[in-house]
């Protein structure tokens, strides 16, 4: 039995190499590296790909989330909405431009926050003063913003989101580091808010030959702001208007992403199918529950991620796959509010952030995974779930 690894960029670089290689080639000629004709062309496709009006390069998915919290209006000793249940850096970008996480629950089979889930964030740790104000209980940061996260491909729905948000008078920007060329209701993320991070690890739908990231928006005084931001906090050589930061994406690292944008649609096609094929497989059996997309959104599958019923069967579970040589990963078994650079704390209303961070299991769904590999992880997935030694 041959082992499966849960992704493989050999593959993806057998399939784009010789583009890549030629999109390196360029920039090593021109001897510019640094922004320039490069990066302004990738960041007009990238916008036209996901029909934005703005795309603006920088170092990394955690300081597109930086800059953009900052843009949309974070000022020192805010606090911001955000859930528990994500990666670090969709918190610590919160703390890294100045502000204050407050942690909120998502919904158990979507894995995303919805309007009810922040109203009772908002509601348990936060209360209204006679200005209008939410202020944290602890601390009496006022809150002025959240950050939904798109996470494992799947967008939230933003339409409610951002009106339940107006409704609180809070601004939103959006974490889709994981989700790019997903849609909700035809839209992709940003169009709703005052923007989106993406993100171009190696290891994302679209990746680079090492870190980079993104930030899109409808918002013209966003994209000038960041613009300064990556640069110093500079619009005019030499000349700075406020204290910025050195963020911006390297030429070469625009040449590799144009070169593999072309394949992208085509890859989330290809996740899509593999998605699928698991849901059939899995239909049927209630050791654990399969991920559920929401009517009217179109997941790109960045991750496949199941929930085991028994929490404590999930690392048994793994352990019996990694010994039949197939890879997974759990994304995330340490909760945000449970980390010790938050300073944490038992929080409150995230019972669902802890189950899922004890019961959730990711299987591989890269591309260039095949049918039979697939059905080999069914097979023994099926197998080893069902045993109830295991």
């Amino acid at each position: 039995m041959s082992s499966i690894p849960f992704f493989d960029l050999t593959r993806q670089y057998g399939q784009v190499g010789d583009q890549v290689n030629k999109a390196v080639l360029s920039v090593l000629s021109s001897q510019q590296f640094i922004l320039g004709e490069t990066v302004s062309r990738f960041e007009k496709k990238i916008a036209d790909f996901l029909g934005a009006s703005q795309a603006v390069g920088v170092a990394s998915g955690t300081d597109a989330l930086i800059l953009l919290l900052k843009a949309a209006g974070l000022l020192p000793g805010d606090a911001v909405l955000v859930p528990s249940f994500t990666f670090y850096a969709s918190a610590s970008s919160i703390c890294l431009a100045g502000g204050h996480p407050v942690w909120a629950d998502v919904d158990e089979n979507l894995y995303v926050v919805s309007p009810e889930t922040l109203e009772n964030a908002l509601l348990s740790q936060c209360v209204r003063g006679s200005d209008g104000v939410f202020r944290t209980r602890e601390g009496n940061f006022p809150v002025r913003g959240v950050v939904v996260v798109h996470l494992y491909g799947q967008m939230a729905d933003m339409a409610p989101l951002a009106e339940w948000a107006a409704s609180r008078g809070l601004w939103i920007v959006e974490d889709a580091c994981q989700s790019i060329g997903a849609r909700q209701n035809g839209k992709s993320a940003g169009a709703l808010s005052r923007g989106a991070a993406y993100s171009f690890f190696p290891t994302k739908n679209l990746g680079g030959g090492g870190d980079g990231g993104l930030v899109t928006t409808e918002d013209g005084r966003v994209a000038d702001r960041i613009r300064s931001l990556r640069v110093h906090g500079s619009r005019q050589r030499y000349i700075h208007e406020e204290l910025g930061y050195n963020s911006r994406l390297d030429a070469i690292q625009a040449a590799i992403l144009e070169a593999k944008l072309d394949f992208l649609r085509g890859w989330n096609d290809r996740r899509c199918i593999l998605a699928k094929r698991y849901t059939e497989a899995f239909s049927g059996q209630d050791v654990f529950r399969i991920p559920r997309w929401r009517e009217g959104g179109d997941s790109v599958y960045h991750q496949y991620t199941i929930a085991f019923r028994r929490p404590d069967k999930r690392d048994r579970v793994k352990k019996a796959l990694s010994e039949a040589g197939i890879g997974t990963e759990i994304y995330y078994p340490v909760p945000q509010h449970r980390q010790m650079a938050f300073h944490p704390s038992s929080g409150t209303g995230l019972d669902v952030t802890d189950r899922l961070s004890a019961s959730v299991l990711s299987l591989p769904v890269f591309p260039e995974l095949t049918e039979a590999e697939q059905a080999q992880i069914v097979r023994v997935l099926m197998n080893v779930s069902q045993q109830g030694d295991v």
